[in-house]
């Protein structure tokens, strides 16, 4: 047995372990299975991912360590620790500006004090005497 030429009829001689194909037209037979297989997979791919549905994903935020704030005195922002005053305006002081006349309070006390004293103490009237 003499030289095979080549399956596709190019002039060239073919091999038996390249189908009968000569080295050039063996690749182009190659390349073009591997492009059609490589196609077929992306088809299959492109098909799944439009069976499924993608909801969006919420991902927490990790929590944000903040630093712990030192309380202060309102009024000269000096650190008042555990030992601070608090005030009826909501406020905290320090033990110099405690009383409301050192830190100009807004609270008027006299008015909360008649307040106080008039739920405390209802008044108590005794019944009209009837005249004969």
């Amino acid at each position: 047995m003499g030289p095979i030429p080549c399956l596709k009829g190019c002039g060239f001689f073919g091999d038996p372990e390249q189908r009968n194909l000569c080295s050039r037209c063996y690749k182009d037979e190659i390349f073009a299975c591997v492009k059609t297989s490589i196609e077929n997979q992306i088809n299959r791919e492109k098909a799944m991912m439009m069976d499924v549905k993608v909801e969006p994903v919420v991902v927490p935020l990790p929590p944000i360590k903040t630093m712990k704030t030192t309380k202060r005195c309102e009024s000269c922002k000096k650190k008042i620790g555990l030992m601070g005053f608090s005030c009826k305006c909501g406020g905290e002081f320090c033990s110099s500006h405690r009383l409301p006349e050192m830190h100009y309070c807004c609270i008027d006390f006299k008015g909360f004090g008649r307040n106080s004293i008039a739920k405390e103490n209802p008044v108590v009237k005794a019944d009209k005497i009837l005249k004969i």
